[in-house]
């Protein structure tokens, strides 16, 4: 793929994930920016069009900042001190905006998400709700194997239905043959 071809679909799930999230006073947007070198990272008002407080890897404050890259390490690093500036500038609650990079299990953006929240940030996420979301897929999955099973003993049902009938079919003619023979 063409590095423009990629560069327009990033755009697009960018523009795509902004569409859908607002920072405000009380939770601002988290907007964290991985390039190929950096993580940068700001705490953004939209509606008066500000930023509150920031954090990278190239942050004059950061400890390190020679060694952090845009990796793993970095991001866990950057996590803690993402949580630690927001709240000096008193924010606890906020938005997360990955913007446009792919949120990957045990990736960069998860592992940046996971030093966040231990650092105190609360992304809002109602973990009740993604027990219950899991408890709902887990119970589908069960419909799911069911229907086969029962399938199974269904058509093997049928099977034992279908041998026996034929057997009474025959001798009920019989028995019928032998009523009227003997009510004649």
């Amino acid at each position: 793929m063409r590095p423009e071809q990629k560069r327009k679909i990033v755009q697009r799930r960018r523009w795509r994930i902004r569409k859908k999230l607002h920072g405000t006073a009380e939770r601002p947007r988290m907007a964290v920016r991985f390039t190929e070198r950096n993580i940068y990272v700001q705490f953004i008002n939209d509606d008066e069009g500000c930023t509150l407080a920031s954090a990278s890897t190239r942050h004059k404050a950061q400890t390190g900042r020679e060694t952090l890259a845009a990796n793993k390490a970095g991001a866990e690093v950057l996590g803690q001190a993402a949580g630690e500036a927001a709240k000096t500038a008193g924010i606890s609650k906020v938005i997360f905006d990955r913007c446009g990079a792919r949120y990957v299990q045990d990736g960069k953006i998860d592992i940046f998400a996971h030093a966040a929240t231990r650092a105190g940030l609360d992304f809002g996420l109602n973990l009740e709700k993604k027990k219950k979301s899991e408890l709902k897929k887990a119970a589908k999955e069960e419909k799911a194997q069911k229907p086969k099973k029962e399938k199974k003993a269904k058509k093997e049902k049928k099977a034992e239905v279908t041998e026996p009938a034929a057997e009474t079919k025959k001798a009920e003619p019989a028995k019928n043959g032998e009523k009227a023979a003997a009510a004649e």
